[in-house]
């Protein structure tokens, strides 16, 4: 119930307004300009607020196609190389390729912190990054890239909310 209640909350509550503004009306407390122009108002807000949702659900959309057609194309193989093969020696093109996805997940958090990435994806996204980071030639690499401050903020906070 509370879930379905969220996902509608805006069309109760300009259905509630409604409600009132019709009470009132039908009640003589104010009159049909008034009223019109109530209603006009809690519409216009309503459809607003419709539109802002469906723009950042697109947003989001096309930001979340966008990462996972990156992690795939660009660093999966290499993900899993280094996860099933521990000797793996990885060249330079290797390194460069997960300073790359490092990249990949500071983008993804900004846009996270900036609300068009929800909790749970986040969360999900975040779980894989550390399972990742559990891989001990991706893990030297993170921490080659995490020992001064400034390359620290170059992931615009990353480290801190990975905590590892």
């Amino acid at each position: 119930m509370k879930k379905h209640f969220n996902k509608y909350r805006d069309t109760y509550i300009l259905g509630i307004i409604f409600a009132i503004v019709s009470v009132l009306y039908w009640n003589d407390v104010i009159d049909d300009k008034k009223s019109l122009g109530l209603i006009i108002s809690v519409s216009t807000i309503y459809f607003g607020l419709l539109k802002y949702r469906i723009e950042n659900d697109r947003v989001f959309k096309e930001l979340f196609d966008s990462f996972n057609k990156r992690y795939t194309s660009e660093f999966n193989n290499l993900i899993m190389k280094t996860r099933d093969h521990v000797e793996y020696k990885l060249t330079l093109d290797d390194e460069i390729s997960i300073i790359d996805y490092f990249n990949l997940c500071a983008e993804e958090y900004l846009w996270y912190q900036r609300g068009r990435i929800p909790n749970k994806v986040w969360r999900s996204w975040k779980s894989g990054i550390l399972e990742n980071l559990r891989i001990a030639q991706i893990r030297k690499v993170y921490n080659s890239e995490m020992k001064t401050e400034d390359g620290k903020k170059s992931y615009y906070g990353l480290e801190k909310e990975l905590n590892f």
